[in-house]
């Protein structure tokens, strides 16, 4: 946004949309220093989140919160135990677990 987009289009929004939201608001104010601090908190769920094919990992992040099985159609594999080890610790860094 600080190079002039609109908006964004957000695997991680499934996982975390009030972060996202939180985040594209303080983009939109111009308070960049907020927007940084949450770019920090939502980086290593980004990575996981791509630590493998997608759809995999998000489905199983997805699943964590009760939002759906981790199931995933074939070809695709769900994703691997390490994989969901670098998930699951990237959702509780992020503070994004299931209430």
């Amino acid at each position: 946004m600080v190079q002039g987009g609109q908006g964004c289009i957000s695997v991680t929004a499934n996982v975390a949309p009030k972060l996202c939201a939180e985040f594209q608001n303080a983009c939109r104010k111009g308070d960049y220093v907020a927007a940084l601090a949450l770019q920090a908190r939502l980086m290593p769920l980004h990575d996981a989140l791509f630590c493998e094919p997608s759809p995999a990992p998000v489905k199983y992040a997805a699943s964590q919160l009760g939002l759906c099985t981790d199931e995933v159609r074939m070809p695709l594999i769900a994703a691997t135990d390490a994989a969901r080890t670098k998930v699951r610790a990237a959702m509780e860094a992020a503070g994004v677990t299931k209430a």
